[in-house]
């Protein structure tokens, strides 16, 4: 059985890039390592026996539980078997308690040998009595396998999507002593690549994500609960109160419960035709010894998705947080980086989207603490840098603008342009306008260079 299960293991392993998170690795691979291993062990016919055993008045024994097994069994619903005996008695339904049998046992100990052979097994009368046919059991290591494939659905999705871009950028950086050839090399590559400004790439690349989280939800919380109860026949309703019967040990109570999902005895009938073709009807009881695996094995995967699907759900809404509160990003981000300024890291966030910040989130995973905290303060110095660069050509854009000096007497006349020698002697007390701007040259005529103050003179006169 070790050597069945041993090369799931394998794919628990902890990889040396990690692309998925926790709640995502739960879902996707322990999830798919559980169904898989309940699937080897209900295959494994060494180890539980025979499928079915049934007992009959017939010689064939082999093919009467081959029958059984191909053409399915059946119960009888809890309230068809209690009518069933009311009707076989004759008793009105007020009279009869289930939970007494005692003076029913006084009128009859045959009556009472027979319905309580089973949860589900008693006398029953052929065409009034309703009865739940079992075909499911035979296809349960089939739905473990479909449910399977399901859980990797999301995690093959987002491996084709990811194309290893967190491989290429966290490998050979990733454990604790690196060369310091590699060190400076993947460092000055990871700086340029995050000043590359590749924002809308890493949005999709976060979109992605997200999407296969919200896939995870899907399955686990609507596709995997509708499954599992349209083709066990109201499981979730029915395995609820077989649960709460665990903590007070009731385990009457329990086989109860679980026998109407997974019952270990169970009904078939056969019918047996005569020499002369006249039809003879065989009751058969069977049971069921695989059954008592299958209660326990879906005990165990009824909390386990009910704990998967509602850790589904609260990743969903933390991921909807981290996208609208930029304070929280900060803050996680800053748990990579200790002892580096808070408003260094904000600075370098200032600029980047949630697209962004989740590669860089998951390079902080990936690659050495230290290599990580120097990555991110050479993105703030190359950001103060180049708003330092911005700043000091913005000054130089502003000296080399024009500056007018002008009389701020309303009453006095204001014209644009510097006014000539010999209109200013003209009228002294006009105020003349400073043009405080490098000379202008005009084009004249005959391709000559011609100044603004001999163009003023040339038009006045």
């Amino acid at each position: 059985m070790y050597a069945a299960v041993k090369p799931l293991s394998k794919y628990l392993r902890q990889k040396t890039v990690r692309i998925y998170d926790p709640i995502f690795t739960l879902h996707s691979k322990c999830t798919i390592v559980i169904l898989l291993t309940c699937t080897i062990l209900l295959s494994a016919k060494q180890y539980f026996g025979e499928p079915i055993l049934c007992i009959s008045t017939s010689s064939h024994t082999e093919y009467i539980q081959s029958y059984c097994w191909t053409m399915g069994t059946y119960i009888l619903p809890t309230e068809s078997n209690s009518s069933a005996g009311l009707f076989y008695r004759g008793l009105a339904p007020a009279d009869f308690n289930r939970s007494d049998l005692r003076g029913l046992m006084a009128r009859d100990q045959q009556f009472v040998r027979i319905i309580s052979i089973a949860e589900g097994v008693g006398p029953e009368k052929r065409g009034v009595t309703k009865r739940l046919y079992l075909r499911y059991y035979q296809w349960v290591f089939m739905i473990l396998l479909f449910q399977s494939l399901l859980f990797y659905l999301p995690s093959y999705l987002w491996k084709v999507w990811e194309g290893h871009r967190m491989a290429q950028l966290c490998c050979e950086v990733g454990g604790a002593i690196i060369l310091e050839d590699t060190y400076r090399t993947r460092l000055q590559m990871l700086t340029k690549y995050f000043r590359s400004r590749f924002s809308s790439i890493h949005c999709c690349y976060a979109i992605k994500y997200t999407f296969c989280e919200m896939l995870n939800l899907l399955i686990s919380q609507i596709l995997n609960f509708w499954l599992m109860d349209v083709v066990f026949n109201g499981f979730w309703h029915k395995y609820i109160h077989a649960l709460a019967a665990i903590p007070v040990y009731d385990w009457q109570l329990w086989n109860m419960m679980t026998s109407r999902v997974f019952p270990k005895v169970a009904k078939c009938e056969m019918f047996v035709y005569g020499p002369s073709g006249s039809p003879n009807v065989l009751d058969i009881l069977c049971v069921l010894p695989l059954n008592i695996l299958n209660e326990k094995i879906f005990a165990v995967l009824y909390v386990w998705f009910l704990f998967i699907a509602m850790l589904s759900a609260l990743n969903i809404l933390y991921r909807l947080v981290l996208v609208f509160c930029s304070h929280l990003r900060l803050q996680l981000l800053r748990t990579h980086l200790r002892g580096m300024p808070k408003s260094h890291v904000r600075e370098v966030l200032s600029t980047a989207g949630y697209g962004d910040w989740f590669v860089l989130m998951g390079v902080s995973i990936n690659v050495n603490p230290t290599l990580f905290r120097e990555l991110v303060e050479q993105l703030y110095a190359e950001l103060m840098e180049e708003r330092a660069g911005l700043h000091a050509s913005s000054s130089k854009r502003q000296l080399s603008s024009p500056h007018y000096t002008t009389n701020n007497n309303p009453q006095e006349h204001r014209s644009i342009g510097a006014l000539s020698p010999t209109h200013a002697e003209r009228n002294p007390s006009v105020p003349t306008l400073t043009l405080m701007a490098p000379t202008l040259n005009l084009m004249g005529s005959n391709n000559e260079i011609v100044s603004i103050d001999r163009f003023c003179d040339e038009s006045q006169a």
